[in-house]
């Protein structure tokens, strides 16, 4: 995802009180080192998988979430709430899913790229200029 180093996380949302958010698993095999070796997915990452996370069954096996491209197939998640470092393996993680407004100046330029990439495919979260 970024070649970027880990940066303290100011909470990005208009409203924290209005936004849904839950569990979620990072497939550390989606996700590419930075030149420092480290693999980290941003806070504010649009996420997903080749299901709806939400709906599937977790005892047959975890749903692990990897960047939302907007690719055929893939389903939109949510956003990751905070940068989180997956070199070691999978990490759990806060998946942002509903009312999730993001102040895009408090997110890394290449987040804010790639929310604006599938702008119409992210139902629930919404980028705001302020």
């Amino acid at each position: 995802m970024a070649d970027t180093q880990y940066f303290a996380n100011s909470d990005p949302r208009v409203r924290q009180d209005l936004t849904v958010g839950l569990p979620g698993t990072i497939d550390s095999t989606t996700v590419t080192a930075g030149s420092n070796g480290k693999k980290v997915i941003l806070q504010g990452t649009p996420v997903g998988a080749a299901v709806d996370w939400l709906s599937a069954d977790q005892s047959a096996g975890v749903t692990k979430l990897s960047e939302f491209t907007g690719a055929e197939g893939q389903v939109f998640a949510g956003v990751v709430a905070a940068d989180t470092d997956v070199t070691a393996g999978d990490a759990d993680v806060t998946i942002w899913f509903e009312n999730v407004y993001l102040r895009q100046k408090l997110l890394d330029s290449t987040v804010v790229a790639a929310l604006k990439a599938v702008a119409g495919k992210t139902s629930g979260v919404k980028l705001i200029n302020r």
